[in-house]
């Protein structure tokens, strides 16, 4: 009995452990050795790994029970022991069975989830595979049972945009709190339209190196955005990313052991389209492509989400302002600006498909790069190349009715 005791104490500590996870920390089992390797591995399946966890708790637990069933009935019938012996004895089994192989397992766990599911991974993999063939039985015989008890549930309706306007409304009296509600609020409708190509960061403002770089010079230069590029041997595509922003000194030393790989994404993908694969696969940077498979740019779920939360700030993901008011219908902005942000703040209607910022489009109405003292037109604006330098292109925007002479 005592030896079912600790196995079903494993199996609930296990259980406790793996299911409490973060998703820091699973990430972070990967670099947890063999066994955070094999964890990693049976959480891909969550389902399965916990029916093959309640099969051999449940089992366990069962034996015990019979075993002392079995004792206090054999206490019972004994002269010398009798039925208060046998009724403390079945008492004392139940409470260590709670104590010992539940609570007690369960509490350590949850302290340190992520050394015991490496610990334990390794051990409860065997077990696992041990139950492979019944698991599948298990879980069939659990859907069942739900869809016989639950029969009627449906799926709640989807909540518009109307209705979660409202619950922020009559939610909060504080003015301040309300702004910045309706402004994250604005910035989740805005994702939803944005395209990725208009968030990114272009290739050339990305800090990219290959996968050996010295720990000095990710010191000297921390990029702002406080991601590294990883690109493969030719230098042409990114293959991982490194957060170095979190990262401390230390660890700088071993930055190979911190890459994680990015996603891809083409450049007409919705950002809300990119920060759900992001999240799903839970990982930090997406790599924007074009239609023949060439890096264009790279977004992070950083700027992703600064642009949800501060849609109003018009900075670029490096922090910089990027829309200027200069006067009365006069602005200064950067290049990298996309067309329909620019076009919002001026309140002007403008399509141009397949253009996503104020300098491609100055680029396609002069049909080459821009330079200074380019020119183009819109919807009443007249839009100048000022600077047009490596560090970025400025464009100076001005409203008039003599834009016409243009030639």
């Amino acid at each position: 009995m005592g030896i079912l005791i600790m196995f079903s104490a494993l199996f609930s500590g296990s259980e406790a452990a793996m299911f409490s996870l973060t998703q820091r920390n699973v990430k972070s089992l990967a670099r947890g050795g063999v066994g955070g390797r094999i964890t990693a591995t049976m959480l891909r399946d969550p389902e399965h790994l916990l029916s093959a966890v309640l099969f051999w708790n449940l089992l366990i637990n069962m034996t015990y029970f019979a075993i002392a069933a079995i004792v206090g009935a054999r206490l019972e019938n004994d002269v010398n022991a009798g039925r208060t012996v046998a009724i403390v004895f079945t008492v004392v089994s139940l409470l260590s069975i709670i104590f010992f192989s539940e609570m007690l397992p369960k509490s350590v766990a949850v302290l340190a989830p992520l050394r015991i599911s490496i610990m334990l991974g390794p051990p409860l993999s065997l077990a696992v595979r041990m139950v492979g063939p019944v698991v599948p039985l298990v879980t069939a015989v659990n859907q069942a049972a739900s869809r016989l008890v639950w029969p009627s549930f449906k799926p709640e309706p989807e909540i518009d945009l109307a209705d979660i306007e409202r619950a922020i409304n009559l939610g909060t009296d504080d003015a301040a709190l309300l702004q910045r509600e309706r402004m994250a609020l604005q910035g989740l409708v805005e994702i939803a339209e944005t395209r990725v190509g208009e968030l990114m960061r272009p290739r050339n403002k990305l800090w990219m190196c290959s996968a050996t770089v010295e720990p000095q010079n990710v010191l000297d230069a921390m990029p702002a955005s406080g991601y590294l590029m990883v690109t493969d041997a030719t230098g042409d595509m990114i293959t991982h990313s490194v957060g170095v922003r979190t990262l401390r000194p230390s660890q700088l030393d071993d930055l190979s052991s911190f890459f994680e790989p990015v996603i891809y994404v083409p450049w007409s993908a919705r950002v809300s389209q990119v920060l759900d694969r992001l999240n799903q696969e839970h990982r930090s940077v997406a790599v924007v492509v074009n239609e023949f498979g060439e890096l264009l740019g790279a977004v992070s779920i950083d700027a992703i989400m600064r642009n949800i939360l501060a849609p109003r700030q018009q900075q670029d993901p490096f922090g910089e302002v990027v829309i200027r008011e200069v006067g009365d219908n006069h602005f200064r902005v950067s290049g990298l600006v996309s067309v329909r942000a620019l076009t919002k703040r001026l309140g002007v209607e403008a399509t141009e498909d397949g253009i996503n910022t104020v300098a491609g489009y100055i680029q396609r109405n002069n049909e080459r790069l821009p330079r200074v003292g380019d020119t183009a037109r819109l919807a009443g604006y007249l839009l100048t190349v000022l600077e047009a330098e490596d560090n970025g292109i400025w464009i100076d925007i001005v409203q008039g009715e003599w834009e016409e002479d243009l030639p």
